[in-house]
């Protein structure tokens, strides 16, 4: 399947964080080029690890606790009801109730109630870090800007989000049975939120959640969106397909906005920041998808395309594969380029409606959002290039255009428009 990205506000953004892997058509496990297993991350690098326990949670956190669980029981609930863009939109505003309900700079856990504490708590988010380092070079680097506490949550994120997705990528997916393996990982997912992380890496994440108000049900989302990896390989409309880049992409800009902060001359809604959000990881899914429309179709018969407009341009089947791109011409059928242009303008507009919301966040924060926007567009750039052929041509940015990019970036990040 096309990588998902996952990256920044925008964390979905970061090309590195893009999902490289691919399934089969009925859930079995998909070749990676650079995959990472859950069990990898948390060894590397390797840290000495003591916990310190604090004492009891008071019985008022307590009680909170159980209102938090039946408020999260019935969110979820209702959540299961939903499809399409609704999906989206209930997660926004569930992380618009969360963001205002606290006070500022505080997270949604009590810190107190907490037993990973000092060496234990600054190991974990060290490992975070070496893995976005590793993975993520660019994105990491840009996190440099932010402050400590800034960055060192944003990797928790990463690393949570990337273990979610080896589950089901990585190399010893063939090993275990995924969907009770995302089963586990919800189970895990709402013991994080409780303050009951299962092991280190976890911890990192549970501080996080003390420190910024952030919300599960984009978390549980991107575990659906994995889940919808396993058994679907057709999209009938755009809605469905709208869905899918929600829950593996858009998912990650609204787990990160609380974290990298809003600037505090935007007076606007909250909801126009992280509807950016959600663009930029709908615009870089897409990207995704119409990079590797030839690898899915041919290597695992998969299109994450909408069959509603496909259909348009020509019958299902053997012209999917075969009667689209006409390699002994070296040239690609005028049908797939018309359609490759509407598709491609389709994502250039989410990439424009991320790029109008980039200016309301926090400066810290602006300059690897904007490396991300600005490096991941460009692969739309490259496929016009190879002329719409998406079949034997890979699109790919180069190093030096990517090096070239940046200070680009950071010129914008630090030039933002005057927000409304």
């Amino acid at each position: 399947m096309p990588s998902t990205s996952g990256a920044s506000p925008f964390l979905p953004a970061a090309p590195a964080l893009a999902r490289r892997c691919s399934r089969g058509p009925n859930g079995s496990s998909r070749r990676c080029s650079r995959a990472v297993p859950a069990s990898s991350v948390s060894r590397s690098p390797t840290v000495a690890v003591q916990a310190t326990l604090a004492m009891p949670s008071p019985d008022s956190q307590r009680l909170r606790l159980q209102q938090q669980l039946q408020q999260q029981a019935q969110q979820q609930q209702a959540q299961q009801q939903l499809s399409g863009k609704d999906v989206e939109q209930a997660a926004m505003q569930a992380c618009i109730r969360t963001a205002t309900s606290v006070p500022p700079s505080s997270g949604v856990l009590d810190p107190s109630g907490l037993r990973w504490r000092g060496g234990a708590l600054e190991a974990a988010y060290e490992r975070c870090g070496a893995v976005c380092k590793e993975y993520a070079k660019t994105f990491y680097l840009g996190t440099q800007l932010m402050t400590p506490v800034q960055a060192r949550c944003i990797w928790a994120i990463y690393v949570w989000c990337r273990r979610t997705d080896e589950l089901v990528d990585g190399p010893n997916a063939s090993k275990i049975t995924p969907q009770q393996a995302l089963d586990r990982w919800e189970e895990r997912l709402n013991g994080v939120f409780q303050g009951r992380p299962y092991d280190v890496l976890d911890a990192a994440l549970t501080d996080t959640i003390s420190k910024f108000p952030l919300e599960v049900q984009p978390f549980r989302d991107m575990i659906e969106g994995m889940r919808m990896d396993l058994f679907k390989s057709r999209y009938q409309t755009f809605d469905e397909l709208y869905e899918y880049c929600y829950r593996v992409a858009g998912t990650v800009g609204l787990m990160t906005v609380p974290v990298m902060g809003i600037d505090p001359n935007y007076k606007g809604p909250l909801d126009k920041v992280y509807r950016a959000a959600l663009a930029l990881g709908t615009a870089n899914q897409l990207t995704n998808i119409l990079r590797d429309v030839g690898e899915d179709i041919r290597e695992r018969d998969r299109i994450y395309l909408p069959l509603d407009e496909l259909r348009g341009v020509w019958h299902l089947g053997r012209q999917v594969r075969a009667g689209i791109h006409k390699p002994s011409q070296g040239k690609v059928d005028e049908r797939w380029r018309k359609f490759m242009k509407f598709q491609i303008q389709r994502a250039r507009e989410y990439f424009q409606e991320a790029e109008d919301g980039v200016d309301y966040l926090d400066v810290k924060a602006r300059w690897p959002v904007w490396s991300a926007l600005i490096l991941y567009r460009q692969i739309l750039d490259v496929i016009e290039k190879n002329d719409y052929d998406n079949f034997s041509m890979r699109a790919y940015v180069s190093k030096s255009k990517k090096l070239a990019s940046l200070p680009l970036a950071l010129l914008r990040a630090m030039m933002p428009k005057s927000p409304q």
